[in-house]
């Protein structure tokens, strides 16, 4: 049973649209079992919901509770609660829920007026077969939910709705009762009619119409009629969608007298047929009888003198392909053994060298595509981060690449800026050094002065200014 009510709305409903009140009963009885407080009152609440399907080309209703309270004699409460009941079952689902918004303001729009009065929005319900009654029936359905459809039925859903079909259209013993009709002889009527009052002596009798004598169809032509019938549909536009059936019973006194189905559809397709036709069938008789009586239908046979022989066994066809095999035999000899080898040859060739050249490596031999100069000045600045060399920006260049990057460089970090400073002064501090060593010989001549030798930035520029005060002493 669905039991949420955000599961019993039409667009999240596991069950599927119905629209003939014959299914949705029978649905109905079926699962009324299924529901432990359904019974007798649901059926007729279901039954009362069928009664109006026929409002509305979709399956929905109305449900208008008053008049249904009112038509089943029970109270408010007693509908509402085997309303709920058809909703569990999955065989009713909310399309619209009732509101006290005016229903007649929408429908007039802006030309609503005071004096059309008011009408609340009515709850509508949508007509539902559960999956489990699809199931039980035999149903081969196609999709999921409200929008799926019936399309055949199983083998054992076949032989039942067979038997349902011939249970349905039996006549009852009571019907056939009171058709049937009693001889006058058995049950005479109870007063004289005025013929028998009158002469006696007069047959009234009709005299019997004779018997109409028609060559009936085997079962091996019925089936060539209707196959004959369907190539000509696919020709004659106005009888595209009628029963192939139908069509070739009243195809028959043409199709006695030889007609073939290019016949028939050069015949039909001349006819002026109006646009719109209730029946194409009885217009087909009707057609059929009078321009038979009129003599306006050609003989058999008859074609025009521009069309060419119809080839129904396929003789024609087998003669064609002959006659063009023995025209173009010369050609084909010349073409295997003359050409057809250096062809091949050539093809194998040529995919042997595709296969050598996709298996070897190319070596690619860049190309300076501009001025050396330009390229050296477009060069980055040197530093000690993992900057790309001149090399790679030159083979990047060469195969229209952006430069590698590597991971992030030196300058990113906080206190690079601080060392190129120490740096910049330790490289003064030694120039100053060495100038005052020049001009100074003397000064320091015992002493030796000792340089660091591969340290950081911080103690090289540390032990430069060490250096430089000692040298000033």
């Amino acid at each position: 049973m669905i039991v949420n009510r955000g599961e019993q709305e039409v667009r999240a409903t596991g069950s599927r649209r119905l629209r003939r009140a014959d299914d949705f009963l029978a649905a109905t009885h079926y699962m009324v079992r299924f529901h432990p407080q359904a019974g007798a009152t649901t059926l007729r609440l279901a039954a009362a919901f069928a009664a109006r399907t026929h409002r509305n080309r979709d399956g929905h209703i109305a449900f208008n509770i008053m008049s249904t309270t009112a038509e089943l004699g029970v109270s408010r409460r007693t509908v509402l609660n085997h309303a709920r009941y058809l909703r569990e079952l999955g065989l009713i689902a909310w399309v619209e829920h009732g509101s006290n918004r005016n229903a007649l303001r929408a429908r007039h729009g802006t030309a609503w007026q005071p004096g059309h009065g008011y009408r609340g929005t009515a709850t509508l319900y949508a007509l539902l077969a559960p999956p489990h009654w699809d199931r039980a029936q035999g149903h081969r359905i196609h999709g999921r939910g409200y929008r799926a459809r019936l399309i055949g039925y199983t083998p054992t859903g076949r032989t039942r709705a067979i038997a349902t079909a011939r249970c349905a259209t039996r006549p009852s013993r009571r019907r056939r009762r009171g058709r049937e009709r009693c001889t006058p002889s058995v049950a005479p009527t109870s007063r004289p009619t005025r013929l028998q009052e009158g002469k006696r002596d007069l047959d009234y009798t009709r005299p019997a119409r004779p018997a109409r004598h028609r060559a009936s169809f085997t079962a091996g032509q019925c089936a060539d009629a209707i196959t004959l019938t369907e190539r000509m549909q696919r020709e004659v536009w106005w009888l595209h969608g009628t029963c192939s059936r139908r069509v070739a019973y009243a195809l028959r006194p043409l199709i006695r007298l030889g007609w073939t189905w290019q016949d028939l559809a050069e015949e039909l397709a001349c006819w002026g047929v109006p646009p719109q036709l209730r029946d194409p069938v009885a217009y087909l008789h009707h057609e059929i009888a009078r321009r038979g009586r009129c003599g306006e239908l050609p003989p058999a046979g008859q074609l025009a003198a521009d069309a060419p022989p119809v080839d129904d066994d396929g003789q024609r066809h087998q003669a064609m392909l002959r006659e063009r095999f023995h025209r173009h035999d010369p050609a084909w000899q010349h073409y295997t053994r003359q050409l057809r080898p250096s062809l091949r040859a050539q093809l194998a060739a040529a995919r042997k060298d595709r296969r050598w050249q996709a298996a070897a490596v190319p070596v690619y031999r860049p190309v300076l595509r501009e001025d050396e100069e330009t390229f050296l000045a477009s060069l980055p600045t040197q530093t000690w981060s993992d900057a790309p060399t001149p090399r790679q920006i030159y083979a990047a260049r060469a195969h229209r690449r952006p430069p590698a990057r590597g991971q992030r460089t030196r300058e990113s970090d906080l206190d690079w800026q601080r060392r190129l400073q120490d740096e910049a002064e330790a490289v003064r501090a030694c120039e100053a050094l060495g100038r005052r060593l020049e001009f100074r010989p003397q000064v320091g001549a015992g002493r030796r002065v000792r340089l660091p030798v591969e340290r950081s930035g911080h103690e090289r520029a540390r032990a430069m200014r060490i250096c430089a005060e000692e040298a000033t002493l």
